[in-house]
């Protein structure tokens, strides 16, 4: 072996001592033992997969990655209260559009990681693994079969009647079983809105609430499994309230009612018509008689429940409320009679035919003695507007001369002021002629009324002036040759005469007609010129 030699030092003091030096190399040549890194623990990359796709990061703790275990717990239950908060079951596929991606994250990220281990020979983490899947697969099935049943549990309830015990199972669907993110989450959600209206419905005191608001379930909830429940509610409500009017007398307000009692359950026809029956007899009782609302309420049960109890009792209703509605006319008062004679003479409905009949009969006497009776009691306008009527609706009358003839006196009892007998028919005679002659050159409409009535029109004296100075008058009279004249037969008694000129006004007289009296009239106007 050589070493090494030392050189000379150049600095060295010239003839002295040189000492010998050695030279140490501080790199040793001998190596250095180095330990080598552990190699990586083997694990099962289908393990790791499987257990991560459980959901929870469980391959994580498989493969020792603790903190990304840790995250991936954390995780995978903030997505499950987010879900809850947010009704994941409003949009199922975008949740398990979300479990799919993060299953698929978990998956990748587990094999990316268990791929840098060798392989394990045992097959157990694989097995473990399976049975995890397997569990939670298991688990979540179960969970949704637990959904169903208590979504099939509320349906029943439901299906009862029982809402109490329905909205108890609905709110553990549309609660804890949520996550099944199952149709059944909204169905059971209409299920908690039907229950919610059809409690509600009951809640009001005021019968008209409650009608409507079962009525609105109906248009609301067309399929619901209450809809049987909720027509015997409205069947229930109706009929309390049809009979509770009924009983207190208010018997108009009753069969409304049970009107839309029929729209709901048919069944009730017989009750309705008596309803309906019973109203015709309390207007028939109680004055004023109220015939046209009685008539209508026995015409309805004879159209439209003829087959009813009641509907056999309809004829004798009609005679007693027409005898009832008629009364005045047999105690005198035929004007009170007219307008309830003119309906019943109106009824077409052959249930009525025979008060129809008797009204047609007894009408038009009723209405000529009533206008006769107010000329009598000196109501000359009204007589007149009862006496046009007549003869407006009976213009074939066997009785219309006496309806004419009694309208003259009314208009002379108006004209005159007077206090007119009522006349013999249009037409009558007496043994008294007395003849009107016109002395002025325009025509005069005369009416006259006592025992008889005439109206007549003297034509203008065309050889006449149209009037006679202060005091000529009567000398224009003495001569009837040549003058319109109109000649009436009268009876003895007193007349009262109207008679209209045409540019100058009336002229109102009243005279007594007897045998051996004056038989000339003579009419003249005297003017200044």
């Amino acid at each position: 072996m050589t070493y090494p030699t030392v050189a000379p030092n150049p600095w060295a003091r010239s003839g002295g001592p040189e000492a010998q030096v050695e030279w140490v190399d501080p790199t040793p040549t001998d190596p250095i033992l180095r330990i080598p890194p552990t190699p990586p623990e083997p694990k099962s990359t289908a393990a790791a997969v499987l257990l991560n796709l459980t959901g929870v990061g469980a391959g994580y703790f498989y493969l020792r990655r603790r903190w990304q275990a840790w995250t991936a717990t954390v995780l995978a239950v903030v997505l499950i209260v987010v879900a809850f908060a947010t009704n994941a079951a409003a949009n199922p596929w975008l949740w398990r559009s979300l479990a799919a991606v993060w299953l698929v994250i978990l998956v990748l990220d587990a094999r990316r990681i268990a791929v840098k281990h060798p392989p394990v020979a045992n097959r157990r983490p694989v097995v473990i693994g399976v049975i995890a899947v397997v569990a939670v697969v298991g688990a979540y099935v179960g969970y949704g079969v637990l959904g169903r049943g208590a979504y099939d549990d509320g349906l029943a309830a439901q299906g009862s009647g029982d809402c109490a015990a329905a909205t108890d199972q609905f709110k553990a669907v549309t609660g804890p079983y949520e996550l099944t993110l199952s149709s059944d989450i909204a169905a059971a959600n209409r299920g908690l809105d039907e229950c919610a209206d059809f409690t509600h419905a009951a809640d009001s005191e005021d019968e008209a609430v409650v009608v409507q608001r079962y009525g609105q379930f109906r248009d609301d909830h067309p399929d619901s499994p209450l809809t049987p429940f909720v027509h015997d509610k409205l069947v229930e409500t109706y009929t309390t309230w049809a009979r509770g009017l009924r009983d207190e007398g208010k018997l108009a307000d009753a069969i409304k009612v049970y009107r839309d009692l029929l729209s709901v359950d048919e069944s009730f026809g017989p009750e309705v018509a008596d309803a309906y029956l019973r109203l015709a007899k309390k207007l028939t009782s109680e004055p004023p008689v109220s015939a046209s609302a009685a008539a209508t309420a026995l015409e309805a049960i004879a159209d439209e429940f003829a087959d009813t109890p009641s509907a056999k009792e309809v004829p004798a209703a009609f005679d007693a409320l027409y005898a009832a509605a008629t009364a005045p006319l047999a105690a005198g008062k035929p004007c009170q009679a007219v307008d309830v004679l003119a309906f019943f003479a109106g009824l077409t409905n052959k249930v009525a035919a025979k008060v129809a009949g008797e009204a047609k009969t007894q009408y038009p006497r009723a209405m000529l003695d009533c206008g006769l009776n107010q000329l009598r009691d000196g109501e000359a306008t009204a007589a007149v507007g009862t006496l046009d009527r007549f003869a407006r609706t009976f213009p074939d009358h066997g009785d219309l001369p006496q309806a004419q003839s009694a309208r003259i006196a009314a208009l002379v009892a108006i004209g005159t002021r007077a206090q007119v007998p009522v006349p013999a028919p249009l037409g009558t005679t007496g043994p008294i002629t007395i003849t009107f002659y016109n002395t002025v050159n325009s025509s005069i409409n005369i009416k006259l009324a006592g025992s008889t009535a005439h109206e007549f029109t003297l034509p203008p004296c065309t050889t006449c002036p149209e009037f006679h100075a202060p005091g000529a008058g009567e000398a224009a009279c003495d001569v009837p040759v040549g003058k319109p004249l109109f000649a009436v037969g009268l009876r003895e008694g007193t007349h009262h005469v109207l008679a209209e000129f045409e540019d100058s006004g009336d002229l109102v007289k009243q005279f007594d007609a007897s045998a051996g009296g004056f038989d000339l009239y003579c009419l003249y106007v005297e003017r200044n010129s």
